[in-house]
């Protein structure tokens, strides 16, 4: 690859990963502060109908940045040569890659929460549910960020 498409590829990673962590940061303190009956910075209340939107226009966003992600991952593996899970970096990507696998699982499982919400008529413990669900997935990307950065920087 040349220089400008193996900073392409990891600028794509690295915005993927800011959409995909920013956002399960804010949908987490979106749902959190603003539940039943609490206002929001406006001094309005939110709808639980709206933080189900919220959270199923988050899901379209992960999934495709998880999309470009995998992709530019992929690329980035191309970039360096084939790793072998001897030696440290090997062993510390074998972790980080059984680690995004997991996380990848965990999200198909809160995907399907948020619309199986969305369809219903959620309550406020439903909200809850979201809210602690998108504080999983920003606590885990923070693992996975921190992963990342030992294989970068060593």
């Amino acid at each position: 690859m040349s220089a400008a498409t193996t900073l392409l590829v990891r600028l794509v990673h690295l915005v993927g990963m800011a959409l995909v962590l920013g956002g399960a940061a804010f949908a987490w303190a979106t749902l959190r502060t603003a539940g039943p009956g609490r206002a929001d910075a406006g001094g309005s209340t939110v709808p639980v109908g709206e933080s189900t939107s919220l959270a199923a226009t988050y899901e379209w966003v992960f999934w495709a940045a998880m999309g470009a992600m995998v992709v530019t991952g992929v690329g980035n593996l191309g970039a360096l040569g084939p790793p072998g899970p001897s030696g440290r970096w090997g062993s510390i990507l074998t972790v980080k890659l059984l680690a995004v696998t997991a996380f990848v699982l965990g999200s198909f499982v809160r995907t399907l929460v948020v619309f199986r919400l969305r369809r219903g008529d959620p309550t406020g413990s439903g909200r809850s549910l979201l809210a602690k669900g998108y504080g999983a997935t920003a606590a885990a990307l923070l693992v996975l960020v921190a992963l990342a950065e030992v294989l970068a920087h060593g």
